[in-house]
């Protein structure tokens, strides 16, 4: 395992001649160039840093969650956890027109993908992809939201986790996973949604197998009180 340093070129042999660049790395010319310290990692034609952080970066293609702060002329202000506020236009959601437009208050949650970090600017995002269809993006409804790391983010979202898969064994429920350390969980009931919260947060340094299983078990079984 090779650890990385900003402004670090990454020069790591690779079996595929066509790489896609993720996250903690940007494109110089024909260089890998590091964005943020972390470990390398490469996995069938894709390369990134696994970095162990709650400080987000915003990259295009990210899907994030996001929180509406104001809404300024056609554009809604967004809170995604940098530094700078990100920003969406109410045509860029599923069936939006001049008179149809998303009915977004202050406080409103959603799942949106960065499409746009031209530097020196605020970054832009967008609730549709390239046929203007939603896919799952737009806002979230109930539920509750809460931060973790964004390495337990990538961990969530790569399909060979087995906590998700754990949880799904023992619970009904709705996830929604961002790229910038936040997740949205939702279950039929209040101490569902408190559990699975408790379990998402304390499976983050868990790796094996039998103890992933018994903390889920637990969980489920225990009272929960107020």
């Amino acid at each position: 395992m090779t650890v990385y340093l900003p402004g670090d070129v990454i020069d790591e042999p690779s079996s595929s001649d066509s790489l896609i660049t993720g996250y903690g790395i940007n494109l110089r010319g024909q260089q890998k160039v590091s964005t943020q310290p972390g470990a390398f990692r490469n996995d069938g034609g894709k390369v990134w840093l696994n970095v162990h952080s709650k400080r987000y970066i915003p990259q295009e293609g990210d899907r994030v969650i996001a929180i509406v702060t104001s809404k300024t002329g056609d554009f809604f202000r967004l809170d995604i956890g940098t530094a700078e506020f990100a920003i969406i236009n109410f045509t860029n959601f599923e069936g939006a027109t001049k008179r149809n437009r998303p009915n977004l208050k202050t406080g409103d949650i959603i799942y949106a993908t960065v499409f746009d970090t031209t530097p020196r600017t605020e970054a832009e995002l967008t609730c549709v992809d390239d046929e203007k269809r939603a896919r799952g993006m737009g806002q979230l409804n109930g539920g509750y939201m809460f931060k973790v790391s964004l390495n337990h983010c990538r961990r969530l979202i790569n399909p060979s986790c087995k906590i998700l898969q754990t949880i799904g064994k023992f619970f009904k429920f709705e996830i929604t996973v961002g790229m910038n350390g936040r997740i949205w969980i939702n279950a039929p009931t209040t101490d569902d949604i408190i559990k699975i919260h408790d379990i998402l947060n304390k499976s983050e340094f868990i790796t094996d197998d039998d103890e992933l299983i018994s903390l889920v078990q637990n969980s489920y079984t225990r009272n929960v009180i107020d």
